[in-house]
């Protein structure tokens, strides 16, 4: 029998609360299929898809383009086949002792080790949201309240005319806070370079694979505590028209090379498109970032909280260096770890650094 969906805003990441509705990608009566976009909706940082969970029928597009709806409001109603019940939500009900939280909320608190009991609700929404669970570990595991309120200060006394970087403001704050050290070094891309392929996703592939090694580098540190990840969920920072953002691909170190570049190319072009779904904006262990030519020598980029480490690839270019007494041409780069000094002493994020270099620099002798 036929039943009735309520498409919610779903946790979009990065602490944000609301989103602009865009364009609706199809019409009222029109059929979908799981995992279809159905609507576009941009944020403080980027544009995103809201995809289906299930399928069925567009019933009612409730959300009005141009309109601004916070996390957790419907934004469709779908026609779906029903056996078990006549309405169904993306938020169903709870019972009096379950806690009521998004899937983002649920995944990144796993990942954070946070019992979701012990996270306050402080603006009225009902459900817990990942921005709720971010809160909670930066105020060290106590209930959003009075900590929150400086942040909401700054937002409204100094970036009230500048809205597009309000989320963006607010993060790099607190990355700013923590007591980082930088180590840069340079490698020779030459053999990268000879194997035809990109060198971000030689990088990017040599980074996934060497911290399973070097895990220390692969930690999130909310609470004050570092956690151990088992898997590499790798960020790749990416510049678009609306600002930074950091796309994630799961289980880096699973994949080959080849289907590492693929997927670089994907989330980074579909970023800078506004194609992203919201669940590939979060829950990132460690991650890459380049400006291309760009670059300049290098930099010191902030972390992307709560991560404890981010590799940081500059300008390659040709340049003199000493060989075996000569001195000849190679293709130069400098690379960079930033690290959180509270949870990574400098030999080991050095380590971490050198072990890169090395298998960048004999990526032609691979098997």
């Amino acid at each position: 029998m036929s039943g009735r969906f309520e498409l919610r805003l779903p946790d979009l990441g990065e602490g944000i609360a609301e989103g602009t509705i865009g364009e609706w990608l199809i019409h009222p009566g029109d059929a979908v299929t799981e995992d279809q976009p159905l609507v576009e909706v941009m944020t403080d940082k980027a544009s995103v898809e809201i995809p289906s969970p299930v399928t069925g029928r567009l019933a009612e597009a409730v959300a009005i383009p141009g309109s601004v709806v916070p996390v957790g409001s419907v934004l469709a109603v779908l026609e779906v086949e029903s056996s078990d019940q006549d309405e169904q939500s993306a938020t169903p009900a709870a019972s009096p002792t379950e806690v009521i939280a998004t899937p983002g909320a649920r995944r990144l608190a796993a990942q954070l080790g946070i019992d979701l009991a012990t996270v306050g609700i402080a603006d009225g929404s009902g459900s817990i949201r990942e921005d709720h669970v971010r809160s909670y570990a930066d105020a060290g595991g106590h209930a959003p309240g009075s900590e929150a309120q400086p942040e909401a200060a700054l937002n409204a006394t100094g970036n009230a005319a500048f809205p597009d970087r309000s989320v963006i403001s607010s993060r790099l704050t607190r990355a700013a806070a923590v007591p980082t050290v930088t180590n840069v070094d340079e490698a020779d891309f030459g053999a990268v370079y000879a194997s035809g392929l990109s060198p971000l996703t030689v990088l990017a592939f040599v980074v996934s694979r060497s911290l399973s090694k070097h895990p220390r580098c692969n930690m999130l540190a909310p609470e004050g505590r570092p956690i151990p990840q088992d898997s590499v969920h790798l960020g790749v920072a990416t510049q678009t028209d609306t600002g930074l953002v950091v796309p994630v691909i799961r289980h880096a170190e699973s994949l080959g090379v080849a289907e590492l570049g693929a997927a670089i190319s994907d989330v980074t072009a579909r970023a800078r498109t506004g194609h992203l779904r919201p669940d590939e904006l979060v829950g990132s262990t460690f991650t890459v970032t380049s400006a291309g030519r760009m670059a300049g020598q290098w930099a010191t980029p902030l972390l992307n909280l709560p991560e404890v480490a981010i590799l940081g690839l500059y300008r390659i270019a040709e340049r003199p260096v000493v060989r075996e007494g000569a001195v000849v041409v190679r293709s130069m780069g400098n690379l960079s770890i930033t690290f959180d000094h509270r949870y990574l002493d400098g030999m080991i994020a050095a380590a971490f650094l050198q072990a890169v270099i090395v298998q960048l620099e004999s990526w032609g002798e691979r098997s």
